[in-house]
């Protein structure tokens, strides 16, 4: 697989790591500036098999090679922040080395 090209990687946005304590409440651990990726609205939605609708808002486009920075990983419930949106990270597609498809809601 080709990396995705520069051109499109146009946006940034910020990461966050959170890890969630014995009562549920989230703890931001860890915060990473992200760059050169790409964010595009959801523009589809599916039924899944007991007539709920997918809420996700956004899919983030992270190249391994062209995105910052480098060895960069995404864990379901941590937090990205894009356009002073804060969104939550609902499921991780890893299409290693090439690029991750990240769901956010």
């Amino acid at each position: 697989m080709r990396q995705i090209p520069k051109i499109i990687l146009i946006h940034s946005g910020t990461h966050y790591s959170v890890t969630k304590d014995e009562y549920g409440n989230d703890t931001i651990t860890a915060s990473a500036p992200l760059s050169a990726i790409r964010c595009e609205p959801v523009k589809a939605s599916a039924l899944k098999s007991l007539g709920e609708m997918k809420d996700d808002v956004l899919t983030l486009y992270f190249d391994c090679v062209n995105s910052s920075p480098k060895g960069q990983t995404f864990s379901k419930y941590d937090k990205i922040t894009h356009k002073g949106q804060s969104y939550e990270i609902r499921e991780v597609k890893d299409f290693s080395p090439h690029h991750y498809e990240v769901a956010l809601k």
